[in-house]
């Protein structure tokens, strides 16, 4: 007998059962679908999604560090920051990207298809313009369009435009050093940024849950640059390149008890400030190793000399001018031949033939050590990038022709720098300290980061510096048996110096080339206690001269004689007055009493008792230099403006017009203007850099 089974839902219709359990099968299905995903959502992929919240609603915001400063000797700027306003736009929250654009583009001056290509994507964060004026700037706030905001961000600055260029580089739109001292001491400079969590409300603005971290501004550097004698000499350099239309030029001055740093000029330079072409950034004075000449002959005598091979009166046979050597196709010669010299002549009238016997009478060993001992052949190590070495092969590979060449600045190669640091060690007693250009790194809560420290290494004997000294002084010695510098006049002071004029090799040829030189001139200033140590270099001077006396020995006269005035060296007076120079905006004078006014002969010197068989060191002449003497009779004022403190008080003493200065740096005021009459009064100048009231700022000052 079959069982009967009884429905448990009599009544219901089998079909309505069947479709009451497929729904709720579907159902079951769905609800274990949410379930999985909900655990999939809270537990697998919880983290991500809740980092993805917290980008949301919550943004860690940064603030720049400001960028440490870069300051003078003196503590005068030299690099800077300040704010400056920036537009950038959150491309999320802009509604319209086209108006907006369009809006946008007539508010700073942009393409419009530019900028929609900019805020047409799904970043949250772009650029729009950067460093803007402070007119844009308010435009853009006022206009008030969405996703667009205005925000302060570090601007640098360098007050004093191209005036050390190229010693103190630049650092790009997002403070990050390229060149010079922004690039080597960038670590310092750049500061901690300002850190803290805010949170988003609905409608975007941003509050700060724990507080903000302010922001460390970056450490000061301060430099030996003296921004005043920076700028004295690069205005001689720059004058001197562009009178004899010269590839390049070069000026470096080092206090000589220090070996500090004072100026160091590159020509052509550049204004960091400026956008564009950054060619003159170059830092030649490091960067540029040459075969030098000339000047490098006051190595090979200061060797010679210490190692007692011979003394300033040792006699040398030149052989007229000429020397023929084995293994060298033409002879050694010299520009002026005679028979014979003492050493002293020797560098007097920079003999090639002189300079060459005394090093082989040396020998390659010797020169070589001394050469080395002088720091030739390695890097100073300055706080500069790009720093060149300079060659110098080992002595012991020496072919005898090779050492007779090096003896006068030919098969070496060496930096300005290096040069300046040797002469510098023989005013200095012969004790040679590596040049610094930082003298120190302070933090931004006063503490002391850096200090240079070096020890002074004696390089030749005391007594040896001091014959070389009075050796260097007879290059200036004037009449017909002067020195190749007897043309040049330092206004005011006595100095030694050496010139150099060097053929320039050629790669392309392999030779030297016949019409390429490289004009120089090193010395000491003034050459009884030398102060500073000048160096200056002109790079294939055209136009004729060509010989270092004359290209490079007036940048040399200018840069010591304004250096020495500006840091109150005292010196000796002329006794006549100048023609007065013709400056930019100086009106013409016509003296009312003309003068014949000339530079008296050189004090007799008591003739030296000579032992018999010896030479006696020629005599120092001292050149007393003209007086400045008042000038009599009506005189109109000149244009001071612009002139710096060295140069408007030369003006003043050749014009005879009283001065009452304020400040320091560039002249921005003069009473009475110019073109009046001199009063008894005298001439009132307010300087850039003085502290008076009514001091008007300017961009550059020197």
């Amino acid at each position: 007998m079959k069982a009967t089974i009884k429905a448990m839902t009599p009544g219901i219709p089998h079909s309505a059962r069947v479709r009451a359990y497929l729904t709720g099968a579907i159902v079951t299905t769905a609800l274990c679908g949410v379930a999985w995903r909900a655990w999939a959502l809270q537990i697998d992929e919880g983290d991500r999604y809740r980092e993805m919240a917290d980008r949301q609603h919550a943004m860690n915001v940064e603030i720049p560090a400001p960028r440490g400063d870069v300051i003078d000797t003196h503590g005068r700027p030299l690099a800077v920051s300040a704010d400056a306003d920036s537009i950038w736009a959150n491309p999320r929250e802009i509604r319209d990207v086209t108006d907006t654009a369009d809006k946008l583009a007539k508010l700073i001056g942009e393409d419009p298809a530019t900028l929609e290509a900019k805020l047409a994507g799904d970043r949250k964060f772009v650029w729009i313009d950067r460093h803007v004026t402070r007119e844009i700037a308010q435009a853009v706030r006022a206009a008030d369009l969405p996703g667009i905001e205005v925000a302060k961000e570090p601007r640098r600055w360098y007050p004093g435009g191209t005036v050390g260029g190229p010693v103190i580089g630049r650092a790009d739109i997002d403070s990050r050093g390229l060149e010079g001292i922004e690039l080597s001491m960038d670590r310092q400079l750049q500061g901690e940024r300002g850190t803290g969590l805010a949170l988003r409300d609905a409608r975007g603005r941003r509050m700060f849950a724990n507080g903000m971290a302010q922001p460390e501004p970056g450490a000061t550097i301060q430099l030996s640059l003296d921004r005043s004698i920076q700028a004295i000499a690069d205005k001689a350099l720059a004058d001197s390149v562009i009178a004899k239309d010269a590839k390049s030029g070069v000026v470096v001055v080092l206090d000589v008890a220090t070996g500090r740093v004072l100026a160091m000029s590159s020509y052509p330079t550049f204004d960091p400030n400026a956008a564009g072409d950054h060619a003159g950034a170059r830092n030649r004075p490091v960067t540029d190793a040459f075969e030098a000449g000339s000047v490098m002959k006051i190595f090979t005598v200061a060797a010679a000399i210490d190692e007692g091979t011979v003394r300033s009166e040792t006699h040398f046979d030149l052989e007229n001018g000429a020397m023929h050597m084995a293994g060298r196709r033409s002879p050694i010669r010299d520009t002026h031949p005679v028979p014979s010299l003492t050493v002293s002549e020797i560098i007097k009238h920079s003999s090639n033939v002189g300079s060459a016997k005394i090093a082989l009478r040396l020998g390659s060993a010797k020169l070589y050590a001394a050469l080395k001992k002088f720091g030739f052949g390695a890097k100073t190590k300055i706080e500069l990038p790009g720093e060149q070495a300079g060659r110098i092969r080992d002595g012991s590979t020496w072919r005898e022709m090779e050492l007779a060449t090096i003896a006068f600045g030919y098969g070496i190669t060496v930096t300005p720098l290096q040069i300046a640091a040797g002469y510098a060690a023989l005013g200095n007693g012969g004790v040679y300290h590596a040049p610094r250009v930082v003298e120190r790194v302070v933090d931004s809560d006063g503490t002391v980061l850096y200090l240079p420290e070096a020890e002074p290494v004696q390089m030749v004997k005391p007594s040896t510096a001091e014959t070389m000294r009075k050796i260097m002084a007879t290059v200036f010695e004037r009449g017909k048996e002067g020195g190749t510098a007897k043309d040049i006049i330092v206004p005011g002071f006595r100095c030694g110096g050496k010139t150099g004029t060097a053929h320039k090799y050629d790669p392309e040829t392999r030779q030297y080339a016949p019409d390429k030189y490289l004009s120089s001139f090193a010395g000491l200033a003034p050459i009884d206690k030398p102060r500073i140590a000048i160096v200056v270099m002109i790079d294939e001077p055209r136009g004729g001269d060509y010989y270092g006396g004359l290209v490079a020995g007036p940048v040399f006269a200018t840069v010591a004689s304004e250096t020495l005035r500006y840091l109150g060296v005292p010196g000796t007076s002329l006794v006549c007055p100048p023609t007065p120079p013709t400056l930019p905006g100086m009106l013409p004078y016509i003296d009312p009493t003309p003068k014949t006014c000339t530079i008296p002969a050189p004090k007799p010197v008591k003739p030296a008792v000579v032992k018999p068989g010896t030479t006696p060191e020629p005599p120092v002449i001292e050149q007393p230099a003209p007086v400045v003497a008042p000038v009599r009779g009506d005189h109109r004022i000149p244009d001071f403006h612009g002139m710096g403190m060295a140069r408007a008080l030369d003006l003043s003493r050749q014009l005879g017009i009283p001065l009452e200065v304020s400040g320091s740096g560039t002249v921005i005021q003069q009473d009475p203007a110019p073109g009046a009459i001199v009063s008894p009064g005298g001439v009132r100048l307010q300087f850039s850099d003085g502290n008076s009231s009514h001091a008007a700022p300017v961009a550059t000052p020197l």
